[in-house]
């Protein structure tokens, strides 16, 4: 009677396993380097692209690395508190006269690729991006305490982050950085 049992709640376990879409295969992403992006970018000089779609230019590495020709970012990405990251980008944009900033959990979404993981972002138009929460601002950063975060390892978020953690930060303008003629 037991073993019947047992047998029983196995086949009932499997069967809602199997139903689930829990263990479906997700494409890692850290390798893909050749095939274009879904998405609609138009790389620009200075280690930026231009979202055709949102209309907002990315820097195409994280804040701390400068991206060079042959297609990498180089230098140690910088990791710091919410607070820091903001006050960083804020004098970023003074002296650079580019209106620079934390992007919006939104925003940062709409580069994430839903169709990979381990990064979920883009190797071709964002080299060298780490697995890692990356600052966001979002409804939550009013709090003293609490702040936004994405994880680029599969594209989610969360805005009930310790703003003393060290993570990284990408940046986003509203700006046009596309050569004039």
């Amino acid at each position: 009677m037991n073993r019947q049992i047992v047998t029983c709640s196995a086949l009932i376990l499997m069967t809602i396993l199997q139903s689930c879409d829990y263990f479906k295969h997700i494409p890692d992403c850290s390798q893909i380097t050749s095939e274009p992006s879904p998405l609609l970018f138009t790389a620009l000089q200075r280690g930026v692209v231009s979202d055709q779609r949102t209309g907002l230019t990315w820097s195409r590495c994280p804040v701390g690395t400068n991206y060079i020709p042959s297609g990498n970012c180089v230098g140690e990405p910088l990791l710091m508190t919410f607070d820091n990251a903001q006050a960083y980008v804020q004098e970023t944009a003074e002296k650079s006269s580019v209106a620079w900033r934390l992007p919006t959990i939104t925003e940062f979404k709409s580069i994430i690729r839903e169709d990979c993981q381990n990064p979920a972002l883009d190797q071709t138009l964002f080299p060298d991006s780490l697995i890692e929460n990356h600052w966001v601002t979002g409804s939550n950063n009013s709090s003293d305490t609490r702040a936004c975060a994405v994880f680029t390892f599969q594209g989610a978020s969360l805005c009930r982050l310790d703003k003393e953690n060290l993570f990284p930060f990408m940046i986003v303008t509203n700006d046009s950085l596309a050569p004039t003629r």
